[in-house]
């Protein structure tokens, strides 16, 4: 038998089944729901809530297009065609990848119940933190890029080291959003004589559920690293 005849089938089969573009197009959809998220959280900061609805909605939109992503990816997922990775250790990075878009909506969901005015002494505060938890979810999606490039690369000891470095960068940022989170609550707990105790129970799950969004995001970098350490 010819051996290019041979050769073809197994190629195409493997590129239309490699379930490493959907993750990719289901990580697309986290960006676009955490900018979303990013837009309505400052102008939930500042007070201004007639509009958040609509970011809550659109949030729950997104959340909802990605979960049919993974949807289809684990429908798809190849049995028995060898993985450059190991299978229960991809499905539990897509899962990990899921969960920054489900603390999201819950995250959305909640504000848009209840609209709690941020103290201006917390206010710079509770908007730090949220941009270094968002640094920390582009971090990842840049580690998970770089992964995807150590892919086509056969492994390539380069393309490896660049990987490596963006984990490293993930752990940082999430360490940062950590600490400005602790900085946070004990602001919190210091003004707590001028709050309601409801006002100041929603501020303490706002930062809660905003800090959770990065540690997913450091769970996604971690199974990367496990995967590349072969």
């Amino acid at each position: 038998m010819d051996e290019r005849h041979f050769r073809l089938p197994i190629t195409d089969t493997l590129r239309r089944k490699s379930p490493f573009a959907g993750l990719l197009e289901h990580m697309n959809k986290v960006r676009e729901c955490i900018d979303v998220l990013k837009e309505g959280l400052k102008e939930y900061y500042e007070g201004r809530f007639d509009r958040f609805s609509e970011v809550a909605k659109r949030v729950s939109e997104l959340e909802h297009e990605a979960d049919l992503i993974k949807g289809n990816i684990r429908a798809h997922l190849p049995r028995f065609i060898l993985m450059p990775v190991d299978r229960g250790q991809f499905q539990w990075l897509l899962r990990e990848q899921d969960a920054i878009l489900d603390h999201a909506e819950n995250l959305a969901e909640m504000l848009d119940m209840r609209h709690t005015k941020i103290p201006k002494e917390l206010k710079d505060l509770f908007v730090e933190h949220m941009e270094k938890v968002m640094e920390t979810v582009r971090a990842m999606e840049e580690a998970m890029e770089r992964f995807k490039v150590l892919l086509e690369t056969s492994f390539a000891t380069k393309e490896r080291d660049l990987v490596k470095e963006k984990i490293h960068e993930v752990h940082r940022k999430e360490w940062e959003a950590d600490q400005i989170k602790y900085k946070l609550t004990r602001e919190i707990y210091r003004i707590e004589k001028k709050l309601k105790p409801m006002d100041e129970y929603h501020l303490l799950k706002i930062a809660d559920w905003v800090d959770d969004i990065a540690d997913h995001a450091e769970n996604v970098a971690d199974l990367i690293r496990s995967m590349i350490a072969r």
